[in-house]
């Protein structure tokens, strides 16, 4: 999705020929030049058995999307095409530890096969499960099957950040050297990677070796320094909000003051924004917004602010 700036400069006070300061949201949180977001599908046992302890040794972010008619009602016990499913307790832990859990239908229903009262029980029953046993209301939906249509894309994108309508798949039939190409083709074109991987040493794709994945989050975690690697709901969040807020900046003698206004749901679009400023009057750089201190980091002669998008003005001065 393009991302469209709107900024609008009040410069007062300011002569001709002086430097304007150049006040924009970065792409990507922390001014990162593309995004990367792990994703598992159908809430299987070795995602909190293998991948949650291997995520948590990286301090990485992933997300997990469920069935929850699979965590009710299927034994815990591999059974023909039933596998083991990891349990609500599992995935409390892991929420609470910042993994994303979200909304993959009740039971796997091709959504673009069903509508009116199954369409809604097949995707707001499944919410209601997960935030009843892991405390996180869902704001992601992932289409079972990857099958999606126009009607069906409308009605699950509703008061969610976004929905997953392509992703790369990571499983037996690709390679390392594979992978790690795909993520350095990211860079090039700041774009978000979406990966997707169901089963790690069974169920469908699964890999022959669990290492590829692992040297894969490691190949990707030694980028992160212009890698935002993140949740799907932490991507899909900043990338909507950042398209949807304006800034108005007003520059005065000893201060620049930047007003951001967004017409998003701040109940559901809470995520923070990096502000990019360049070409400023100041050696060096305060920033608060409403009476509370934001952190601020210099990368060259760009400075970034994270700031929230729902908090009132910015003020930048002159730090001491």
């Amino acid at each position: 999705m393009k991302q469209t700036m709107f900024i609008c400069l009040l410069l007062l006070g300011v002569t001709l020929g002086k430097a304007q300061p150049k006040v924009e949201i970065a792409r990507y949180l922390g001014d990162k030049k593309a995004a990367l977001s792990y994703t598992f599908d159908d809430g299987l046992a070795e995602h909190y058995t293998h991948v949650f302890p291997e995520m948590k040794r990286r301090n990485l972010k992933a997300t997990f999307c469920v069935n929850g008619y699979s965590i009710e009602h299927w034994n815990e016990t591999a059974s023909g095409r039933r596998k083991p499913r990891m349990t609500w307790a599992q995935m409390k832990e892991m929420a609470e530890d910042g993994q994303e859990i979200t909304n993959h239908g009740w039971q796997h229903k091709n959504v673009t096969k069903i509508q009116g009262e199954e369409l809604r029980y097949e995707v707001q029953h499944n919410d209601t499960a997960i935030y009843r046993n892991t405390g996180v209301f869902p704001r992601t939906f992932f289409y079972p099957g990857n099958r999606k249509s126009e009607e069906a894309v409308a009605f699950c994108s509703t008061n969610r950040v976004g929905t997953r309508t392509y992703q790369l798949a990571v499983g037996a039939r690709r390679d390392l050297k594979t992978l790690t190409n795909w993520v350095d083709s990211l860079f090039p074109h700041r774009s978000w990677g979406i990966t997707m991987t169901h089963g790690i040493t069974y169920g469908y794709d699964s890999l022959p070796n669990p290492q590829k994945l692992w040297d894969l989050l490691d190949y990707t975690l030694e980028r992160s320094d212009s890698l935002w690697i993140a949740t799907f709901h932490d991507v899909a969040a900043y990338k909507k909000e950042a398209g949807h807020t304006r800034l108005a900046v007003t520059q005065e003698e000893d201060r620049l003051e930047i007003v951001p206004s967004t017409d998003l749901d701040g109940t559901i679009f809470n995520h923070p924004l990096t502000l990019v400023l360049e070409a400023l009057p100041f050696e060096k750089i305060k920033a608060e917004q409403g009476g509370r201190t934001l952190a601020v980091k210099c990368r060259g002669n760009r400075w970034l602010v994270d700031f929230n998008p729902h908090g009132g003005i910015i003020v930048i001065r002159q730090a001491p």
